[in-house]
């Protein structure tokens, strides 16, 4: 068996490294060595949530296990007139460490393992074709580009045809972390989230801010100003919307020394919430796969863009390590639709969180400030996608949901 692998992100490195482990013979086709990916700008403000980081430890990669790197706590705050908040403590911590460095370190270890890495970017379908006359497989995992038009957009999955955020990230000095120490998200009712995670980089720790904007709210002038000509500028304009819009984030600036860590720490763009179809015949013989980003492509509101890719990754090499038969359209339609099982939920919550707000996120968003319990357990859920789904998809879930937690809690 042969299996090539198109990409860097999370789902590419870790089916790859998988992949090592169970022996099968794989072809890594990077676009950049990992120095590049060092220096180059912002790619997202991922957490790693526990799960994740068990599969870390599966692979072998155990250069964040220290304590140092975890996010412990989240805390939630809706601002306005009737703001509510609360904070829960993760079962097991999270990780919130740059993304260069991390997918950098991973694209090494398989290096350093003897996997096959090439260097080369492949740029469209055509491409895409010869290079799997070299491979039983091809798993495209990068989800940037003109890549992605080999797998059209599924229209039954993909409500949105624009983005419903304008984004903003950044990482910055000049803010404390919380007390206890990790996440902040404050929601603000027709403008849009503001992030605050405590966040891991080439400068030891930092604060990535990111300013998810409605469009045309009045978050959206951050998300579109230039901050190449007035980088200083543009820092006082993030400054001027936590001012006036998220007062306990606030305080915990001192505005004598916050300002972006580097000119290369931002990224500004949007995300347009999209399934493709998951697979695509390359020629007679020949087909490719999709993961992470090249299949979905999800708003990082709920935070499980790079927790469903690695998720996913390890489905997809154990089905690989398991099957003996051809490559053909049978078994990448199989294939899709097993791994649409566990990306659905979380396609459909984020797409609800980003939309208006359903009347059950008020009510839940109200017990866990009202309840410590039922903060604990929506904050234990973000690392159960699947069951946070099921608790929050229709008003009657939610309210069973509540119920049941402080029944269960209460000893009733």
């Amino acid at each position: 068996m042969s299996i090539g692998i198109v990409g860097t992100g999370i789902s590419g490195l870790h089916l790859a490294l998988r992949l090592r482990q169970f022996g099968i013979d794989v072809t890594l086709y990077a676009a950049q060595d990992p120095d590049d990916i060092r220096s180059g700008p912002l790619l997202n403000l991922v957490t790693r949530f526990d799960s994740t980081r068990e599969r870390e430890k599966a692979l072998g990669v155990t250069r964040w296990a220290s304590g140092e790197y975890d996010n412990a706590w989240m805390h939630l705050s809706v601002e306005g007139p009737d703001g509510m908040s609360f904070r829960a403590q993760l079962p097991r911590p999270a990780s919130s460490v740059d993304f260069r460095m991390y997918l950098a370190t991973l694209l090494e270890e398989y290096q350093q393992r003897g996997g096959n890495a090439v260097r080369r970017g492949v740029a469209d379908r055509a491409e895409l074709a010869r290079l799997a006359e070299r491979h039983e497989l091809v798993v495209v995992a990068a989800g940037r580009g003109a890549l992605t038009d080999a797998f059209p957009r599924d229209a039954a999955r993909s409500p949105y045809t624009s983005a419903p955020r304008r984004l903003a990230a950044g990482l910055f000095h000049g803010v404390r972390p919380p007390e206890p120490s990790g996440m902040t998200m404050h929601m603000v009712p027709g403008a849009g989230e503001v992030h605050a995670p405590t966040y891991h980089s080439f400068g030891g720790q930092l604060t990535g801010v990111l300013v998810e904007a409605v469009p045309g709210g009045p978050f959206a002038a951050v998300t579109d100003r230039n901050h190449r000509d007035d980088p200083e500028g543009f820092a006082q304009a993030v400054l001027e919307l936590i001012t006036t819009h998220t007062p306990t984030l606030r305080e915990r600036v001192d505005e004598r020394e916050f300002a972006l860590a580097r000119p290369v720490d931002l990224l500004q763009g949007a995300v347009v919430p999209v399934v493709r179809q998951g697979w695509a015949r390359l020629s007679d013989d020949r087909y490719a796969l999709a993961v992470g980003d090249a299949w979905i492509a999800n708003d990082p509101l709920t935070a499980q863009g790079a927790n469903l890719g690695s998720t996913l990754a390890f489905q997809l090499a154990d089905v690989l390590r398991e099957h003996d038969g051809p490559y053909d359209g049978t078994f990448c339609r199989t294939v899709s639709e097993r791994l649409w099982a566990t990306a659905q939920p979380i396609v459909d919550w984020t797409n609800m969180f980003v939309g208006p707000p359903p009347p059950q996120m008020g009510t839940l968003l109200a017990a866990c400030a009202a309840d410590q319990r039922m903060a604990d357990a929506f904050v234990a859920h973000l690392d159960r996608p699947g069951a946070m789904w099921r608790h929050i998809r229709r008003p009657e879930h939610t309210d069973d949901f509540i119920a049941r937690t402080l029944a269960v809690r209460s000893g009733v």
